[in-house]
């Protein structure tokens, strides 16, 4: 089967998931209120085994960090494009950085590691690469750069040091931690067939599968009807940055890299994820449009279902 079409199987299979999940929602078997616990279960726990067991797995290589320049060098671009619409566009401040934030980095946690894992099945190597560069070259970059551009751009007299303690957060966190350990420990001759070694990496393989349908759950909690009432032109900014110019530019970037095939299929799927949902947060905290950024992002979520297939097409 062609890479191709199955990334087609995995969106519609995971739109499929995300629909079940809202008609839980819709008869109160699961409620908004869950999905605080949802997601803080995603990233306490699950996120950070998924990723030290696939980075654990193999030793890191020198292009992958060609792949972690390409995706921040692709996600600044984006940034800077969307703070000169804002400029042209007149906007005020505060919506210019809720732009800025909802046109940059991808949510590569959340949707895109199921994406890649169900994409290439069986390919630890694929899925090693996407949980580095998502971690280095997504997750890194927009906590120490977003706080700095709503803090920036937000009505807020706060001090630098709450944008320097969200930044620092990351550094603290779980999914830091096992970046780091992952990493570590893939360099160590460890043979995870031992009889005494093998139960605990088949218990981290096991929460692989758990990833997805957690995503979903998440998901549909978080899916609202926003109105895009005065902020249209915005939308279509900031969808045309994200999900249309972020992927061909990463395209662009993996060929004058050399990677290979499945590294530039990689790239360009992380780079067509739709907006970080810790835009929003970080709009909110200083008061930097935080509406707009959360209609945005929303949007952004529904119109994915659509966008991901019809780019990977085009860039093949």
């Amino acid at each position: 089967m062609s890479v191709n079409l199955h990334i087609f199987q995995t969106i519609f299979a995971f739109t499929i998931v995300v629909l079940a999940c809202l008609l839980l929602r819709k008869y109160s078997i699961i409620k908004e209120e869950d999905g605080s616990v949802f997601a803080r279960l995603m990233t306490q726990a699950v996120l950070p085994a998924v990723i030290f067991f696939q980075l654990s797995a193999i030793p890191i290589q020198g292009c992958q960090f060609l792949m972690v320049f390409a995706m921040i060098i692709t996600g600044l671009l984006s940034m800077s494009l969307a703070m000169i619409a804002g400029r042209l566009l007149k906007l005020s401040k505060a919506k210019t950085g809720a732009l800025m934030l909802t046109s940059s980095f991808g949510s590569s946690a959340i949707l895109g590691y199921p994406f890649i894992i169900f994409a290439f099945p069986n390919n630890p190597e694929a899925i090693s690469d996407a949980v580095f560069l998502s971690e280095l070259g997504v997750g890194l970059p927009m906590f120490i750069i977003g706080p700095a551009v709503a803090m920036y751009y937000g009505d807020n007299n706060e001090n630098f040091s709450l944008k320097k303690s969200f930044s620092l957060s990351y550094f603290r966190s779980p999914i830091f931690i096992a970046v780091i350990l992952g990493i570590a420990v893939s360099f160590l001759p460890i043979n995870r067939d031992n009889s005494f070694i093998a139960p605990f990496f088949e218990a981290l393989k096991m929460t692989n599968g758990a990833m997805a349908i957690l995503a979903c759950l998440i998901l549909s909690l978080q899916l609202k009807l926003k109105s895009l009432k005065g902020i249209f032109p915005l939308f279509i900014i900031s969808a045309v940055l994200q999900m249309w110019f972020q992927p061909f530019i990463s395209h662009t970037q993996a060929s004058m890299f050399h990677l290979s095939t499945i590294q530039s299929q990689i790239l360009v799927l992380i780079s067509s994820m739709p907006s970080a949902i810790l835009g929003p947060i970080f709009a909110k905290r200083y008061n930097c449009a935080p509406e707009t950024a959360s209609a945005l992002v929303f949007s952004h979520i529904v119109i994915c279902i659509f966008m991901i297939p019809v780019v990977f097409y085009f860039l093949g």
